[in-house]
């Protein structure tokens, strides 16, 4: 009988105890969690997580100062007191600055890492402006800036800021003439004033002495050997030249001055395929 007894009051704690039990172990689990988090916004605050570096990698055209001032984080912050996020936002707002990318290194250093544009010309609008190898203007050039870029001229700033396809593929071509022109021993870099691009009549050449180069569209790398055949011919005389039209392969014509006899000019056919 004893044996039953314990084993009825045994039954009835049981029954008592596992309801209990659902109630008690959310609680506690819950209030283990709230102390974890408590803990842990303590721990974020404290002087273990206080920053102590800050490097900045990549930065060449943008001074260091620059990118922390823009950044907004100083030594001595919280390493979690700031948005990733909008860092990298406030970074990128820079001109010279392409993508940048900000990590925390724990407990105490952040590393900014900024990729910066790289020109590849100089465009002539309203304004100077560097043109990335993506065909965007990004930056207005100012006196402190460096100019050994090539010079293009002729489009405005519509165009180039509505992606006009004809003006698109004038650039294109302009571009394709400037990297002949590089590898060219007849026409020295020196010698380029600028590239002119025209929606109406091409792509034109002006040297800083010498004729002006017409070229018209298409059929770029043709016209320019072309062109370096006409000034192995003339030598020293393709300096007296006016105005070479190449826009038509079939029929180069060329102007001369003559001053001299005061004719003004003289058209002259100087090639045909």
């Amino acid at each position: 009988m004893r044996s039953n007894t314990k084993t009825i009051k045994k039954q009835r704690l049981v029954r008592w105890i596992r309801p209990l039990g659902w109630i008690i172990a959310p609680g506690l689990l819950t209030g283990a969690l709230v102390g974890l988090k408590l803990g842990w916004e303590e721990l974020k605050a404290s002087e273990f997580f206080q920053i102590k570096s800050i490097e900045v990698i990549g930065a060449k055209k943008v001074g260091k100062e620059e990118i922390l001032f823009l950044s907004h984080i100083k030594p001595g912050m919280g390493i979690f007191d700031f948005d990733l996020g909008e860092v990298v936002k406030s970074i990128e707002e820079h001109p010279w600055v392409k993508k940048a990318m900000v990590s925390r290194q724990l407990p105490e250093q952040v590393i900014i890492a900024v990729e910066e544009e790289e020109p590849i010309a100089i465009m002539i609008l309203d304004e100077p402006y560097y043109l990335n190898s993506e065909l965007k203007l990004f930056k207005k050039v100012v006196p402190k800036d460096e100019l050994d870029y090539p010079v293009f001229t002729g489009l405005g700033l519509k165009e180039m800021s509505g992606n006009d396809e004809q003006s698109l593929e004038l650039l294109k071509e302009g571009l394709l003439l400037w990297s002949l022109l590089e590898k060219s021993k007849l026409f020295p870099k020196g010698q380029i004033s600028e590239v002119n691009l025209s929606p109406e009549l091409g792509i034109s050449l002006n040297l800083e002495m010498g004729p002006v180069i017409i070229l018209g569209e298409n059929g770029m790398e043709a016209k320019f050997y072309k062109l370096e055949q006409i000034r192995k011919e003339l030598g020293e005389r393709f300096f007296w030249l006016r105005e070479i039209d190449l826009s038509k392969l079939g029929r180069v014509v060329a102007r001369f001055y003559q001053s001299e006899q005061g004719l003004g000019e003289t058209p002259v056919n100087i090639g045909a395929d």
